[in-house]
């Protein structure tokens, strides 16, 4: 694939935020202490500029026209005529670049190798000269990564979900309480909630949960319940499972201040008592850049 135009997504770091931008004094008091909590985040900064200076760099060398943006500056019109996008961060970087994201393929660049797991980026500093190269020449081809989407009360939400949702009370101390059903089947639980997710999202909240980890190009999905909440002598059918491309799982609230969070905290969606929330695979997959056996080391 030969690159025309690029649109490079990248995270402000921590820093940059708090120090530069904002000036937060406590944060600033912290940093001038050495305190423990936040004694890397210099360090994380020089990398991530080196790493975005480096890719732009990289980029004018082979005549590549690009735009770079911050991804809270990210508009959905910036995407029309981009042959690859790069998120230039880390992975949370990346699931918010893929928010935006229906057929163009995606590229995660590692910014800060010291602070940051990379889990969905395939270059770093010292590799995207290489990647981009692989890229061109099509010694590497992006991945189709399954996505999901859900319906609350027969909505379809707009957002894709690249990792994992998570149905649960609003509150973390507060017991869920639902309904959950597939294959047939239903039952009413009470836990911490329940985790949805993808073969991409598997490494993650998943498999902390005590998930299967998949194999990222699988195209299963997978729940899990976590923190069950039985009585004594109680036995639930539904506490974990994959599903395959044309099942679903559906989760009726009992609760009056429930939520959908999706891909992390960012994204909510309300729920009520009542509210049925309806969770399948989406028929547009994320084309992106990734190892194929990159979920192994999980093994």
């Amino acid at each position: 694939m030969k690159l025309r135009n690029v649109l490079i997504l990248h995270k402000k770091s921590t820093f940059q935020l708090q120090a530069l931008e904002h000036k937060e004094a406590n944060f600033i008091k912290l940093l001038e202490q050495g305190h423990e909590s936040v004694t890397r985040v210099k360090i994380a900064h020089a990398e991530h500029v080196a790493t975005l200076e480096a890719l732009e760099g990289e980029l004018k060398r082979r005549g590549v026209q690009f735009k770079s943006l911050a991804r809270a500056e990210f508009e959905h019109e910036d995407i029309a005529g981009i042959d690859l996008i790069i998120a230039v961060g880390g992975d949370g970087t990346f699931l918010d670049a893929s928010h935006h994201v229906k057929t163009s393929p995606i590229l995660g660049v590692n910014s800060s190798t010291s602070s940051s797991f990379g889990h969905f980026c395939l270059a770093n500093k010292n590799t995207i000269v290489k990647v981009l190269d692989d890229i061109e020449s099509d010694a590497i081809k992006p991945r189709p990564l399954v996505r999901l989407e859900i319906s609350i009360n027969g909505e379809t939400k707009p957002d894709q979900v690249l990792n994992e949702l998570l149905v649960s009370h609003s509150h973390p101390a507060a017991a869920s309480r639902y309904f959950i059903g597939t294959n047939g089947k239903r039952e009413e639980q009470r836990s911490s909630g329940v985790w949805v997710g993808t073969p991409a999202g598997s490494t993650g909240s998943l498999r902390s949960a005590g998930a299967k980890v998949l194999p990222i190009t699988d195209q299963r999905f997978e729940y899990i319940v976590r923190e069950a909440c039985m009585r004594p002598n109680e036995s639930w059918q539904l506490t974990a499972g994959i599903l395959e491309q044309e099942q679903s799982l559906t989760i009726v609230s009992q609760m009056r201040t429930g939520a959908v969070f999706i891909d992390g905290q960012h994204i909510e969606y309300p729920l009520a008592l009542g509210d049925k929330v309806i969770v399948r695979e989406s028929k547009t997959p994320l084309f992106a850049y990734v190892q194929e056996n990159v979920n192994d080391i999980f093994l």
